[in-house]
């Protein structure tokens, strides 16, 4: 039996009986908990929000084209009935607090809902469906999957798996419930399908990014819901706020550190995403500091510096109603309207850092890399920018030593690349790897490509991005990975470099390079985003790292693992680790 909850609009047959002629429902609303349980609003109830979810026939679970909550505990080995949400309504639109915390058909749709809403803006900032990393169609969304204060992305499973720890009564506390970290576990599956080979080993940046990236896309989600920013501004203003209360340290202090220490309190118990060190800048010596070549401090300062540029969007976004000009000695900002600013500095900033995502180079990834992808993507759909995000974006980043790498990335339209097409086929460019490897081949000289290296195109996937003026921009991004295996002491003697001592010069190596190549909607190569192979000194900086970190030791001379249980990383991943200021 199944409940056609939500669908996009009336059956075929009831519009050919002329029973419905309504258009279809792209969108529908559903009630979630904007944050946690534990975060109350100014009348003492738990703070909620009607989330923008995309229509979808449901049938009981809830379950979808792209979704599945099935509630099974393996720690009791139970089975929760399918809950059943009602078709055209939400039956917890007037839910009391008590109801939204006990009643598991909630849950259910707190998953579901938040879940859908996470894969929804990644698909809209990058103009196409988006694939799952394993071989399925549905991700498996477990509510109650196991008494343990943990959550995590199981690969093997195909699932995100949220814990509770058991209280009695309203004292239990579920993961689930917790927006940030549903948001934050669906990131995690979302760029496993787009990024599978940051998972590999590599280099300290890479370690920390699918924490890092999972934080911010969880703490840009709580801020693009508006209700949650006008609670988190300034209490003691009843209906407008003064220029002093929305500069940027007003801003910092108050809503931005409010918003991370409620999530810092969720996470003492277990349950939040954001940790609690990247409220704190980072030393300006960081890269060199052993603490910050663990992939949890690593991936903090990628959400420190994110945070600073959302202040300064922010702020720039509310300069236009404090300038002087009305007569008036003081200029004051609707609360609500200063909210509403906010939530939309959260949706562009978060936007334009998932556009960024297909521009980054397939391997070896590096934080400099995630800002020359933010840069490029955003100058091609918003070529006019006229509240200079970028250069604010450019200067937020430098604040912490993070710069665009410089000969990583080519204009393949400017005049000094002439690139070959003979006996090309423009539309299978767009559409089908051996054609890419083909431009490849034909032009490696001009791209500076090694062709003794083993070379495969894992994928060109077509994009459709509209910007804000309806500007329409469509692509097709081709990745393309290299690999070479070698022993230690060939690296030594290729490279010129000195190993770290203690790595035995017999260990096997498995060395990555690769490239993003971008088409416009002609066939016509416009960039090449590439790390090469033969650099050597990346080579032996992402040896030294992983010898540091005693990979080589797990694995002996075979130096390498083929991607073994990614599930248990990501549980790994959410595991305490003190030093790191986190408490899962």
């Amino acid at each position: 039996m199944t409940a056609e909850a939500f669908v996009e609009g009336p059956r075929a047959e009831d519009r050919v009986r002329g029973v419905d002629a309504r258009p279809p429902r792209h969108e529908v609303e559903l009630r979630i908990i904007a944050q946690d349980p534990s975060v109350k609003g100014p009348d003492g109830r738990i703070v909620t929000a009607n989330a923008k979810v995309p229509a979808a026939r449901l049938e009981n679970g809830p379950r979808s084209a792209r979704f599945s909550v099935v509630d099974y505990d393996v720690s009791t080995a139970t089975l929760v009935a399918a809950a059943t949400l009602p078709s055209g309504r939400d039956r917890f639109a007037e839910a009391s607090d008590e109801t939204l915390c006990t009643d598991l058909a909630f849950h259910a749709q707190q998953v579901y809902a938040v879940a859908a809403r996470t894969l929804a803006t990644f698909e809209f900032a990058l103009g196409r469906r988006l694939p799952w990393g394993f071989a399925g169609h549905q991700l498996y969304l477990v509510p109650h999957a196991f008494s343990e204060a943990n959550a995590y992305y199981s690969f093997e499973d195909r699932a995100l798996l949220f814990g509770y720890v058991p209280g009695g009564g309203d004292a239990d506390i579920y993961t689930c419930l917790s927006h940030d970290v549903v948001v934050h576990e669906t990131t995690h599956a979302v760029l496993d399908g787009l990024r599978r080979r940051f998972l590999e080993p590599g280099l300290a940046d890479q370690a920390g990014f699918h924490e890092g990236f999972a934080d911010i896309a969880a703490l840009l989600s709580v801020f693009s819901l508006e209700k949650v920013v006008e609670v988190c501004l300034d209490r003691e203003s009843i209906g407008s706020l003064r220029r002093e209360q929305i500069d940027p340290d007003a801003l910092r202090n108050s809503v931005l550190t409010g918003v991370a220490e409620q999530l810092g309190d969720v996470l003492t118990q277990g349950r939040g995403a954001l940790r609690q060190s990247a409220l704190r800048k980072p030393p300006t010596d960081w890269r060199e500091r052993p603490e910050y070549r663990e992939p949890h401090r690593r991936g903090e300062v990628l959400v420190a510096v994110v945070l600073e540029v959302l202040i300064d969007i922010w702020t720039r976004r509310m300069a236009a109603y404090l300038s002087p000009g009305d007569g008036r000695a003081e200029r004051t900002v609707d609360r609500a309207r200063a909210a509403e600013e906010g939530a939309k500095a959260a949706k562009h900033l978060l936007t334009m850092l998932i556009r960024g995502l297909d521009y980054l180079p397939p391997v070896e990834f590096e934080f400099g890399d995630l800002l020359d992808a933010v840069i490029l993507a955003d100058e091609e759909v918003v070529p006019e920018d006229k509240l200079n995000y970028r250069a604010g974006l450019l200067t937020q980043f430098e604040e912490f030593g993070i710069v665009r790498p410089a000969g990583t990335t080519r204009d393949l339209l400017s005049g000094d690349f002439a690139a070959r097409y003979n006996n090309m086929n423009f539309t299978a460019l767009r559409t089908a790897g051996d054609e890419v490897f083909r431009f490849i081949w034909e032009n490696a000289d001009v791209l500076d490509i090694e062709t003794d290296h083993y070379t495969y195109v894992e994928s060109v996937l077509p994009s459709e991005r509209v910007g804000p003026d309806g500007l329409v921009v469509r692509e097709s991004v081709a990745n393309y990975v290299q690999m070479l295996q070698l022993t230690a002491a060939e690296l030594a003697t290729r490279s010129g470099h000195e190993l770290p001592a203690g790595l035995d010069l017999a260990t096997k190596l498995q060395l990555f390079g690769g490239g993003t190549l971008v088409f416009d909607q002609f066939g016509r190569a416009k960039f090449h985003i590439f790390k090469r192979l033969g650099d050597w000194n990346r080579q032996v900086e992402r040896v030294k790292y992983l010898h540091d970190g005693g990979y080589y030791d797990r694995f002996g001379r075979l130096g390498f693992s083929y991607q073994g249980a990614a599930g248990q990383l990501f549980a790994e991943l959410h595991s305490a680790v003190p030093d790191a200021g986190e408490s899962w």
